[in-house]
């Protein structure tokens, strides 16, 4: 790795240079594994960003730079957003002064910044050991470890993130997020029901509730959840649709659908809820879809459920090579979704299409639809094909 000063280059420990270094400094000790770490981390540092140090700091890294020099160049590079840059200077003045723990716990952050968070994990790490009460030490370990899908570690993190500060919204985001991920239901809604943070939840919280309730079968207490939290956060997208698949789920789709409708109030455009609500009046057969699915149509013709929830429209108003039409356009975007498969091989059996609806009907089956109706109507197209047994 290369700091650059006026005219000169100034070399910190590096893959090339800590032999020679450490020769050449026997008054200083470094352990094992700081010397691996800072090899680690600046061998995957290497080709980064040109690290130019600013014209107020040239004149104190010619010479022999201290290590508190490294160190505010360090945190200049972090205000320039220069993490990569930041995190070598930092591996310089540890390969000083290592037992630093508040340089070693930016050398961590620097990393994971810098997008490396599995080095930061290791530098974090030895920060602790150096520092154990640091408060900020444990958000940051938290997120690398998500980083890496180490949702167990994370948690625990997270876990000790909430000792020291127990409403941290940060941290019951991302805590009640990988237990729900985890599948933790009952911990995910036993964390956010805390009395503390009850009536102050964040809309991520509200979510992330709403759906352990949800995966607990409890989807009463669900829409209780969500509704309050998108009249608490009412910007929310994400509440607003997880919501409308709860009401859907429990035979509701009439909220669902007014609820869909107020989202796209407050996110005019927003392609996803458009979907959805065109997918909710579908479902109902309202007089609306057929308005929502030719908007659909223009804004986003390459979008495989907008061109599948038009054919299925059009089956249901009977207009059926139109609807094949949409159907065949949507597979050719898309063609690993069970249902278009199931929905055109019905289609194609209508239209007296038997070789068109067998081959439809066993990609449904390939795709993982084991429903009985599946297998009826191939048994029927097989028989008119000649086929069947």
């Amino acid at each position: 790795m290369q700091i650059r000063a006026v005219g000169m280059q100034i070399r910190a420990v590096g893959p090339k240079s800590h032999s020679g270094w450490r020769k050449s400094s026997g008054r200083l000790r470094i352990s094992i594994g700081l010397v691996l770490l800072l090899w680690l981390a600046l061998s995957s540092l290497s080709g980064a960003e040109s690290c130019m140090a600013p014209e107020s700091m040239r004149s104190s890294l010619q010479g022999h730079p201290t290590a508190e020099t490294f160190a505010d160049l360090g945190i200049w590079f972090g205000e320039q957003k220069k993490y990569a840059c930041a995190a070598d200077a930092f591996a310089a003045s540890l390969s000083i002064q290592p037992k630093a723990a508040n340089v070693a716990f930016m050398f961590g952050a620097s990393l994971y910044l810098s997008g490396n968070a599995k080095d930061a994990i290791t530098a974090l790490q030895m920060s602790e050991e150096l520092e154990p009460r640091n408060p900020k030490l444990h958000p940051v370990l938290a997120a690398a470890f998500d980083e890496l899908h180490q949702t167990k570690n994370a948690e625990a993190e997270w876990q000790a993130t909430l000792t020291i500060d127990p409403e941290s919204s940060d941290a019951l985001d991302a805590l009640s997020r990988d237990l729900t991920l985890d599948g933790d239901y009952s911990e995910t809604i036993a964390l956010l029901e805390n009395p503390i943070i009850r009536g102050q939840r964040t809309a991520v919280q509200s979510l992330n509730l709403g759906l352990a309730y949800a995966r607990s079968a409890k989807r009463e207490d669900s829409v209780k959840i969500l509704r309050d939290g998108l009249n608490t956060s009412p910007d929310s997208v994400a509440l607003a649709n997880e919501l409308a698949d709860i009401l859907g789920q429990i035979g509701r789709p009439e909220e669902a659908s007014s609820v869909l409708s107020l989202a796209l109030i407050v996110h005019p455009g927003d392609v996803d809820t458009e979907v959805h609500l065109l997918r909710t009046l579908v479902a109902v057969r309202s007089e609306k879809a057929k308005q929502v699915g030719i908007h659909l149509l223009l804004s986003s013709p390459r979008n495989w459920e907008v061109q599948y929830l038009n054919g299925v429209l059009e089956i249901q108003e009977g207009r059926l090579e139109e609807a094949r039409s949409h159907l065949e356009e949507s597979a050719a975007i898309n063609p690993n979704v069970a249902e278009l498969h199931r929905a055109l091989g019905s289609l194609l059996l209508q239209l007296k299409d038997m070789s068109g609806a067998k081959e439809q009907y066993e990609k449904a089956i390939a795709l993982g639809d084991k429903s009985a109706e599946t297998q009826a109507d191939l048994s029927k197209v097989l028989q008119n094909l000649g086929e069947g047994h």
